[in-house]
């Protein structure tokens, strides 16, 4: 019962946190068509680890390639075995590919970045470039940038005291209610914690939109600057924290992504997030006596690292005192089904006022006309019956993800860290 009283305790001051924050920062998002020119002071190298991409890579690099400002793609191919290549040299444009073999392929995420330092590095001599004006960003081979990236990019970079920024992120095309859970999450949710995480001057990067001074990184992490856990986003962030790395929250500009179709793939990605937030536990001890890192910072990591055990302990209190009622109950029917009738109301709360904010920012930037394709931004019409499901499954969809927990659990005790990677449609 404590547990279950903290967990709620805590999920309710997050969500007042967030819709205070909402308030507080209204999106302010300028049209695309009228913003200025994009200045040629900083140049752009743009990872795209690839396995098996060919169902995507082309339509990612042909908005790329036709993005303003300057930049080299890099393309980094993991030993796929289908068509990713030949798509690849498809498309012309500034394009460089970085081929991986087996048995030195596939070793993650992390290692495949990594191999693209040493050719960054070169490229910057060779075009005769200023370090510290080259920003390393990576997208996810489904990425497409909104149109206003580039400017919104340079804009705080032009402060020197940035030495990262992660954009924010949204989903592609979500049709069915759970890619459209998905879009809010990201869209919306996230948003929203990255804002109170950059009071905090603890903003976390993504696996998908991150952007990074070459200079900064390359002086304070080397040529390796990614490590292996299976959240690499957030290793790098806490290597970044302990460096004295100043990361920035972009949300005035987004890269999207592919949303899951199928809960089983749902939930299988979110058990790898939680254990990629398990492998990162050994960082504690160089957190705890770390100098560089802000006190704010080291709260936000303490709150992100035992998350994933307060909810596994919260969802086993919700089953104990949910089995425990209905046996209190089972001659009083109609109390037990009054009762449960109200306590869904209020959970839906929850799910109904994110639901209310996304379609409202979806409008936003329907009018800003700063994403290259309009069916990203279909939900600002949702049925009644789809904003139904989408606020029941938001507020809801920690019953299914409770399962993510387990497995993430079970598969760090036992010592495997597999990859699993979701397939294309």
């Amino acid at each position: 019962m404590l547990i279950y009283l903290i967990a709620a305790t805590i999920f309710m001051i997050q969500c007042w946190l967030m819709y205070y924050t909402y308030f507080l920062n209204k999106p302010k998002l300028k049209p695309a068509s009228v913003l200025p020119h994009d200045n040629k002071e900083f140049f752009y190298f743009i990872l795209i680890p690839c396995l098996n991409e060919g169902k995507v890579i082309k339509n990612t690099l042909q908005k790329l390639v036709n993005l303003k400002g300057q930049k080299q793609i890099i393309v980094i191919d993991d030993d796929s075995i289908d068509d990713t290549l030949i798509q690849v040299k498809a498309v012309s444009g500034p394009i460089s590919i970085l081929q991986r073999y087996l048995p030195n392929a596939r070793t993650g995420k992390g290692d495949s970045l990594n191999n693209a330092i040493p050719l960054i590095k070169h490229l910057i001599k060779e075009k005769h470039l200023q370090p510290q004006n080259c920003i390393v960003g990576v997208i996810d081979a489904d990425g497409v940038l909104s149109n206003n990236s580039i400017y919104q990019l340079n804009r705080l970079f032009a402060n020197h005291r940035t030495d990262a920024v992660q954009l924010r992120i949204k989903m592609k095309q979500p049709l069915t209610v759970l890619q459209t859970f998905q879009d809010i999450e990201f869209f919306t949710i996230n948003r929203l914690t990255q804002l109170i995480r950059q009071r905090l001057h603890a903003v976390a990067l993504c696996g998908n939109g991150q952007f990074f001074r070459f200079s900064s990184v390359h002086q304070k992490l080397g040529l390796k600057p990614w490590g292996n856990a299976l959240l690499e986003d957030y290793e790098l962030t806490l290597k970044f924290e302990l460096r004295g790395l100043n990361i920035r929250y972009l949300d005035e500009a987004y890269v999207t992504q592919e949303a899951l179709v199928k809960f089983k793939d749902l939930i299988l990605q979110r058990a790898r997030w939680s254990q990629g937030g398990f492998n990162c536990w050994h960082y504690l001890q160089k957190i705890i006596h770390s100098r560089e890192m802000l006190i704010s910072q080291k709260f936000d990591t303490y709150f992100f690292l035992v998350q994933p055990l307060i909810n596994i302990l919260a969802d086993f209190s919700i089953l104990y005192l949910t089995i425990k009622f209905i046996f209190k109950f089972e001659f009083h029917p109609e109390f037990f089904i009054i009762t449960s009738i109200f306590l869904s109301l209020i959970g839906m709360i929850f799910g109904t006022c994110f639901t209310i904010i996304y379609r409202h920012e979806l409008r936003l930037v329907t009018q800003t006309k700063i994403d290259s394709m309009e069916s990203n931004l279909q939900n600002q019409t949702m049925s009644v019956r789809k904003s139904i499901l989408t606020v029941g499954i938001l507020s809801y969809i920690y019953l299914v993800l409770f399962f993510s927990l387990l497995i993430s659990g079970y598969h760090e005790i036992i010592g495997q860290r597999v990859w699993n990677k979701t397939s294309r449609l």
